[in-house]
């Protein structure tokens, strides 16, 4: 008789893996994005709160993973939406960072098989 428990143990953990890679690579992503706004902002620093309080994290929810970036300063709103926008940090570096960190996930899934 073949010994498959190993076999099924690791079957088992496979959605707990996935979902530690899974984490793993948003919050790295989280870090990238955080990272890419604060060096692009298109504001000068006066005293330097709004770029060292821009915030990039990851958070799971019920459908997997969301990367945030989020001002921490009362006045990233005027920021992002007065002046024509022409101080915006939040979506414009999202937008130009999502075509990479979808195919950062599609290799992790790959190299998890998921996809194949």
């Amino acid at each position: 008789m073949i010994d498959v428990s190993g076999l099924q143990q690791a079957i088992l953990a496979l959605p707990d893996r996935v979902e530690k890679a899974l984490m793993a690579y948003g919050e790295t992503g989280a870090k990238k994005v955080e990272s890419r706004a604060k060096r692009d902002r298109p504001w000068t620093d006066r005293t330097g709160h709004a770029r060292q309080r821009l915030n990039g994290k990851c958070i799971r929810t019920a459908r997997g993973i969301r990367i945030i970036l989020a001002h921490g300063v009362e006045y990233g709103i005027y920021l992002e939406f007065a002046h024509e926008k022409r101080y915006a940090i939040i979506y414009p570096t999202l937008t130009r960072e999502a075509p990479d960190l979808f195919r950062g996930l599609q290799g992790l899934f790959d190299r998890l098989g998921a996809f194949s």
